[in-house]
């Protein structure tokens, strides 16, 4: 895309409900471009994830190269508004080019996103404004049923990152098949809507699975770096933080699932 240049949003994405929407909405009004100009000219690459497709390691593990800073869900709303509006930025584009002073500067940026988010995006004026600068990875985990398992897991006890303490011991957490199962239908809606996206605009994505990265992110990286017009990049999997949370929990309910249950 060119700067200035359309982005088209298909009619499914529009009866797509958004967490974030409305809160931003009630504070800034309808989403539209705003006055000021997207102002930040750097490249900007969007990860693009739904809930537990493992985007958390990615973005450590990008960061650990030293040339990015940790990719964040920079446009929940409840961020949004904790940065913006001490700054007095009152609209999304604002605060968009107001991440660029608080984001370690590299000469590029990493960003997380929703389906949702860039949809909010694109009707701020922020992705027509950046055009050719903007770079979409799609990250998708192979193993749905882990996938969908682990949100439902991690919403009970409220630990998204291994870090994180739990809320909830493992021996209180509740299986159901039903939660299981709108957890898969979600996955499902979103990476469908981001290829959809992707195609009404014309974009091809950097494409990667979780399984993929964890055996070997190189090639995935060496994507990235051509499509950002960095340098090399060599990732450090051993500096990081995060562990994988899967245990006897995750595995016994998806015998539970498997088996019908």
């Amino acid at each position: 895309m060119q700067p200035g240049q359309e982005f088209k949003i298909p009619p499914q994405l529009r009866a797509l409900e958004s967490p974030h929407r409305a809160t931003l909405e009630a504070v800034f009004g309808p989403l539209r471009p705003a006055p000021e100009a997207v102002a930040t000219t750097q490249n900007v690459l969007f990860l693009c994830f739904s809930n537990r497709c493992g985007s958390n390691y990615l973005a450590h593990l990008l960061a650990s190269t030293g040339q990015f800073n940790e990719a964040g869900e920079f446009f929940n709303a409840d961020t949004v508004l904790e940065h913006a509006l001490p700054r007095n930025v009152r609209s999304l584009a604002g605060y968009f080019t107001a991440l660029a002073g608080l984001l370690p500067h590299f000469g590029h940026f990493a960003m997380k996103t929703g389906v949702d988010q860039l949809v909010m995006l694109a009707d701020a004026g922020v992705l027509s404004a950046l055009g050719n600068r903007a770079r979409f990875l799609l990250l998708e985990r192979q193993d749905r049923l882990g996938q969908a398992i682990s949100r439902v897991i991690a919403m009970q006890t409220g630990r998204f990152l291994s870090y994180q303490q739990a809320a909830v011991p493992d021996h209180e957490l509740r299986y159901a098949r039903a939660a299981v199962d709108a957890e898969l239908a979600k996955i499902a809606q979103s990476n469908g809507l981001f290829y959809l996206l992707f195609a009404a605009n014309g974009i091809v994505p950097i494409h990667t699975t979780y399984e993929a990265i964890l055996a070997d992110a190189a090639p995935v990286l060496g994507q990235i770096a051509e499509a950002m017009g960095t340098g090399p990049l060599t990732a450090h999997p051993e500096a990081l933080q995060l562990e994988r949370q899967a245990n006897a929990v995750n595995a016994q309910w998806r015998r539970l699932y498997e088996g019908g249950r």
